[in-house]
């Protein structure tokens, strides 16, 4: 093969993974600054999610010791300044919630099938990750990214 043309492939070949990639969310993509204040008090009463699920979302916030051998990350865990807490409704289910710790008011999130991924300081949100599997139709990963004015998640693809 001419050098030329190994050439044009491997420039072909970086254009193509470069599509690839550039279809995919990234954590990097929805960056933020971190809160660096004191956490709100959680807002509980007159919430109705808050104050049917207040336990899971009050140990997550505060980061109970259980909950971070569950979970993993608690307090300060998702979008800069807030609290990503969810909990088990059944199988295959998850529900989830965000807590602002600047305010202390709790917004709901997106429910999965299994497991979310997310990091403190990213807006982006995987639902479902790394799941390949074809036939599972609720399994498929998802991404959602926080919407900041609203407080609500907005689906990608």
């Amino acid at each position: 093969m001419k050098p030329t043309l190994k050439f044009l492939i491997c420039i072909w070949l970086l254009i193509i993974s470069s599509i690839v990639n550039a279809q995919q969310p990234s954590f990097a993509r929805y960056k933020v600054r971190l809160f660096r204040g004191n956490p709100a008090k959680i807002r509980i009463k007159g919430n109705k999610l808050a104050e049917e699920f207040r336990t899971i979302i009050k140990d997550t916030y505060y980061s109970k010791n259980d909950i971070k051998r569950w979970h993993g990350a608690t307090g300060l865990n998702f979008a800069g300044h807030y609290c990503f807490a969810y909990w088990g409704c059944g199988s295959p289910c998850q529900m989830s919630a965000i807590i602002d710790l600047k305010t202390g008011i709790v917004y709901e999130g997106p429910p999965a099938s299994l497991g979310y991924e997310f990091k403190k300081n990213s807006r982006l949100l995987i639902v479902n990750p790394g799941n390949t599997a074809d036939s599972c139709f609720y399994c498929q990963p998802k991404y959602w990214v926080l919407n900041e004015r609203n407080k609500k998640f907005v689906q990608l693809h």
